[in-house]
């Protein structure tokens, strides 16, 4: 079977543009489309998020820590999204449990 790099590098590009917009209102919350992201949408990002880390690794891109940012909000936020009338935002919600409040590449 033979191992085509450009299929994987333009996987790769694809997720890290959809996570990379996923996060970019953060501290406000994290997006799914033009919305705040539901517990459901966040468990599929959580996938695409696994699909990247497994990309990286095997094209040698080294994002740790937008990898472990983004892994953070997307356990953090649906517990958030449950109990958001306890906080006065996402982002007094982040301070609290000690959360990155941007994620860059």
């Amino acid at each position: 079977m033979r191992y085509d790099v450009e299929i994987d590098l333009q996987r790769y590009q694809k997720l890290r543009e959809q996570l990379q917009y996923a996060v970019h209102e953060l501290p406000a919350g994290i997006l799914y489309g033009a919305d705040g992201a539901t517990e459901n949408e966040c468990a599929q990002w959580m996938q695409d998020l696994l699909e990247f880390e497994r990309l990286c690794t095997k094209l040698e891109k080294n994002h740790a820590a937008f990898i472990e940012g983004c892994r953070w909000h997307l356990e953090h936020y649906p517990h958030y999204l449950g109990r958001k009338r306890h906080f006065v935002s996402y982002e007094q919600y982040t301070v609290e449990r000690g959360g990155p409040l941007k994620l860059g590449l």
